[in-house]
């Protein structure tokens, strides 16, 4: 295997250096892709890094957040992973997740156990494809701009037998969203995810988007539950910014409907 690595920055502070240097060493190719000066999107970012691991000789592409590290060790323990998986199973291809460990809640997503189970998706940080599957499948949406980019690859792939696949006693050090603080509400623990209005209207309109393409895999009422029902109470209850993320959350409601992708003008 040779490896290539994009991790996308947007306004990136000192601790994205210090993220990164967690797997570098086992990494043979890096991109910094900043959005800062013009964003043009995690899915751009991502094609980019497709196209620079092509033109570096590389297998494999690795796509990382810039939030997101490894403690020692786990970086050289996961591609060794990947590495046997693809020697045992030589003629097929998967996508290679790993699991999160979600630093504000304490915990791991899946039971971190020593063992591989196929997912039905898998987040942008630490996914590793090989290039083989580009060919295949094409590239990742620009045009959902940010979210569900991750997902929509790992379903289409679904739908060629192409599984995704979880190491789950891999932890990456992760988080979810913009979380800052947890909240009573009504007797219970509650932890908005306070996402800036322009990723706010993402989160709705694609989830409409993709539930039309994907229906099997994206149950749409569970979305709207969480992306828009609990959004709307939690930014009139705790989020600031509120007359804008109340009207980022209405037009991601009606560009979905209408089936409008791209990026939010």
């Amino acid at each position: 295997m040779k490896l290539a690595c994009v991790v996308v920055l947007y306004h990136p502070n000192q601790e994205v250096e210090k993220n990164i240097q967690t797997y570098l060493p086992q990494v043979d190719y890096l991109l910094r892709w900043d959005n800062t000066p013009h964003n043009v999107g995690i899915g751009a970012a991502l094609n980019e890094g497709v196209r620079q691991a092509r033109a570096q000789g590389c297998t494999h592409l690795m796509t990382m957040d810039q939030d997101s590290f490894f403690l020692p060790g786990e970086m050289a323990r996961y591609r060794t992973k990947v590495e046997q998986w693809e020697e045992e199973h030589k003629g097929q291809t998967a996508i290679f997740s790993t699991n999160y460990y979600l630093r504000s809640q304490h915990t791991t997503l899946y039971p971190a156990e020593a063992s591989i189970i196929q997912v039905t998706s898998a987040m942008t940080s630490a996914s590793i494809y090989s290039l083989e599957l580009f060919d295949k499948l094409g590239l990742f949406r620009e045009d959902l701009f940010v979210w569900g980019i991750d997902c929509e690859f790992c379903w289409r792939a679904a739908r060629q037998n192409i599984p995704t696949l979880c190491f789950r006693d891999i932890l990456l050090q992760h988080e979810f969203g913009y979380q800052k603080k947890k909240h009573r509400l009504l007797g219970r623990e509650v932890f908005p995810n306070e996402y800036p209005p322009a990723r706010t209207y993402y989160n709705v309109r694609n989830g409409i988007i993709l539930h039309r393409l994907y229906p099997d895999y994206l149950n749409l009422k569970a979305h709207l539950r969480y992306h828009l029902w609990k959004r709307i109470a939690f930014v009139l209850l705790y989020e600031r910014q509120k007359a804008a993320k109340l009207k980022a959350l209405w037009r991601g409601y009606r560009d979905g409907i209408k089936g409008k992708t791209g990026p939010l003008e």
